[in-house]
């Protein structure tokens, strides 16, 4: 499904706040997808197809105490596509991955993880 992440009419939509928050998409991630789109000649949105991922991590909150050694590694699959998620300390440890990393770790939040793979140009 192709977004409309990164259109700036998308950002007045009434489920914009929500998908934002949901995914943390940061102002960084914001300007990518907004001036991939820009360069996209004649399309109507940026040149991304969503790929997204979610994940429960809350109910490991009812386990026998914290997750003792949490690692997060997520894999965009390649350098050109843009991912956001809520994290804390996230690390890029390679071209096309992040690693999160916590001892003692009681989310707080489900997880749910946005990735825009680019679309290739016909």
């Amino acid at each position: 499904m192709q977004t409309s992440i990164g259109d700036r009419d998308a950002m007045q939509e009434d489920w914009y706040a929500g998908y934002r928050a949901k995914y943390c998409m940061d102002a960084d991630f914001l300007a990518a997808a907004e001036a991939a789109q820009n360069e996209a000649p004649g399309s109507f949105a940026a040149p991304f197809a969503e790929e997204r991922i979610s994940y429960v991590l809350t109910t490991g909150a009812n386990w026998k105490g914290p997750i003792g050694t949490f690692r997060l590694f997520v894999d965009k699959g390649d350098p050109a596509s843009l991912v956001s998620f809520c994290g804390e300390d996230v690390k890029e440890i390679g071209a096309t991955e992040l690693a999160m990393e916590k001892t003692d770790f009681v989310p707080k939040y489900d997880l749910h993880v946005l990735i825009l793979k680019r679309l290739q140009a016909d």
